[in-house]
């Protein structure tokens, strides 16, 4: 079987959908390796130094990154004639022949559900493709049944729509030095208003200043959009932001940490959580979106809009070191189950039942 993946997202984002991408295509190459993989791209990329690889530059002029989407694109799939195409991030494939199956990854909704947290151009951008997309799409992949049924009740496409859990890297790298003395409660993503920092900040200042707690609060994550507003709750001399850190670096945060939290208002999956958890760190989650339903067996969980509970959990974990050890067993064996290599073959033989 020939697949062409279209790998945009190795070269122009650093969150979760690039390393959904990344393990996803190294996981197809193990799972099946006598297959053969193309990848369509924007820039030099020593990760497919060797892949089957076509690069295909942004060019600065307006419509270019159309032009590209929709033509030349097409055009180079046209005359590859692979079996099928995958596209990791929502807006595609397009303009590809009906013999050639079309799969395309939903990792959420919230574009449209909540386009208040997005930048104006990319709501507009999913409201005006999707309807196409899942008309046109032979296969839609999602990562959780939320968004499989968010899809349903929204848009209700013909194709058929299949769950399929990402997995995390089981390769825990340890390291004795921690990357600050005092102990701390991490978060890490992408800062921006999804992601609830400015209720998780009051909460812990206020924990700080009524329960005089040791620990210092890290926000590890590139800054993201929209972020004008809850910068301020953010700017404090116990809270410790870390600006984007490159893959290498996350073990260190992770492993020394006393628990993680994330708080988001909606999550496709969630990636984070379970990388603490693999690291044996207990943690908080928030119920928002599809993050109950994948983690409330082994996650502390609140409703995303109730600070006191989120007070609740942190004092519960702070003071209960019994409930702590209890729930750093529980999301490691979890953690342990989630692998890219499962992620991958299930990938593949939903591809394959296509045909």
């Amino acid at each position: 079987m020939h697949i062409l993946v279209l790998a945009d997202p190795l070269d122009n984002q650093q969150a979760g959908i690039h390393f959904y991408t990344k393990n996803l295509i190294e996981g197809l190459i193990e799972a099946a390796p006598k297959n053969k993989y193309t990848f369509i791209h924007i820039k030099e990329n020593s990760f497919f130094n060797d892949k089957e690889e076509i690069i295909l530059p942004y060019k600065n002029f307006p419509g270019y990154k159309s032009y590209r989407k929709f033509y030349l694109i097409p055009k180079i799939i046209k005359k590859l004639k692979p079996d099928a195409v995958i596209e990791p991030s929502h807006l595609g494939p397009f303009g590809v022949p009906k013999e050639i199956k079309k799969v395309t990854l939903i990792h959420d909704l919230t574009p449209i559900l909540y386009p208040k947290y997005h930048q104006n151009k990319s709501a507009r951008t999913h409201r005006l493709l999707l309807p196409r997309i899942f008309k046109n799409s032979d296969l839609i992949l999602t990562p959780s049944d939320r968004t499989k049924q968010d899809i349903k009740n929204y848009y209700n496409p013909k194709s058929p729509i299949e769950t399929i859990h990402a997995g995390i890297n089981q390769n825990v790298i340890r390291s004795k030095n921690r990357p600050i003395k005092e102990p701390y409660i991490l978060y890490l993503g992408t800062i921006e208003p999804r992601k609830n920092l400015q209720m998780l900040a009051e909460v812990y200042k206020e924990l700080k200043r009524k329960k005089n707690i040791p620990h210092k609060l890290v926000l590890v994550g590139g800054i993201g959009w929209k972020i004008k507003s809850i910068l301020p709750e953010l700017q404090n001399k116990d809270i410790i932001m870390t600006d984007y850190i490159p893959e290498s670096e996350k073990s260190k945060w992770y492993q020394h940490a006393e628990m993680f939290i994330y708080p988001s208002f909606y999550e496709g999956f969630g990636l984070p959580p379970l990388e603490a958890m693999s690291y044996g760190i207990p943690v908080i989650c928030s119920t928002g979106g599809s993050l109950k339903e994948i983690y409330q067996e082994n996650a502390l969980m609140f409703d995303p809009h109730n600070r006191e509970e989120l007070k609740s959990q942190i004092k519960r974990l702070i003071e209960n070191p019994t409930l702590k050890n209890e729930y750093s067993k529980k999301g490691k064996e979890f953690a342990s189950k989630m692998t890219w290599k499962n992620t991958a073959q299930k990938t593949l033989t939903a591809i394959e039942n296509l045909f």
